[in-house]
Order: structure tokens, then sequence, then C-alpha cells
């Protein structure tokens, strides 16, 4: 996908949720979040195969003063506050998190499950949130991709 034509999929609150993102698609991504004037999140995981360790990454990512650490239980309301980061719309790009997949499967599921439900809060306030899971393989079997 062009980052232009992505630059405005991602303007589409309506469309915004959680997908799969392949490496080859992580430039025009971060091109496309700089066209559409969207604050993107990274959280690279490349050898990180715990949950603990991921959700600390994530915090630290997001610069969450309220937090010193996420947890699976109160995730989806941590990232429904971005107060202290204005901006027209956020997009989280979770990096290389086949590890992760392979070594915690049920608490990526429940991770899912907090982006999903803070993308529909951001929907409620007309404000793009998607969460991109970046895979090297053919990804979560139920993650829809963009493109």
């Amino acid at each position: 996908m062009n980052p232009a034509a992505f630059a405005r999929l991602l303007e589409d609150f309506e469309r915004a949720g959680v997908y799969h993102l392949t490496p080859g698609g992580m430039d025009a991504l971060a091109e496309a979040c700089a066209q559409a004037d969207l604050h993107l999140i990274q959280i690279p995981l490349k050898e990180t195969p715990r949950m603990s360790d991921a959700l600390a990454i994530l915090t630290q990512a997001t610069q969450c003063p309220a937090h010193e650490g996420a947890h699976l239980d109160d995730l989806a309301e941590m990232l429904s506050d971005f107060s202290w980061l204005p901006a027209n719309g956020y997009v989280l790009l979770v990096e290389d998190a086949d590890n992760l997949i392979a070594s915690e499967p049920s608490g990526v599921q429940k991770l899912l499950e907090a982006f999903q439900t803070a993308c529909h809060h951001w929907q409620g306030q007309e404000m793009p949130f998607w969460a991109f899971i970046g895979l090297r393989g053919d990804g979560v079997a139920l993650l829809p991709m963009i493109g």
C-alpha cells in the first residue's frame, strides 16, 4: 500500500482496529503515520518471550506517567487515556511479536482484547486508534491484515 493511501486509511477512526502487519509494511506505516499526523508508538519485542517484559516495554513506549508497569487487567484503561500525549490519533506498532505469541498465547489474546477495547473507546471519541502486530510469519489466524 502506498503511504499516501495508507495515511488516508489511518485517519478513518471508524475503520481503526487491531491488525497483523508484516515486516515489509513497517516502513510504509511509519511514513503514513507522519503524513496523517498520528502519533506512532513503537513497541519492540524482538527477544521478548514473557508477557511481563512485553508490558514493561509497552508502558515505557507509551510514556505513561500513571503506571509503573501495565498489567493485562488494566491495559485497556491505560490505553484509553493519553492525556499526557496529545495527538490527532494513535498507532501502536508491536514489533516482532512472534516469540511472545509462541510462549504466551493466552496472554497475547488478552493483549489483543485490550487493544480492541481501547480502539472502541477512541472510536467513541472520533479519534483513530490502531494497533498493528508485527509478525514474521502468517500472523495470528484471526487477525486481519491491511492492504
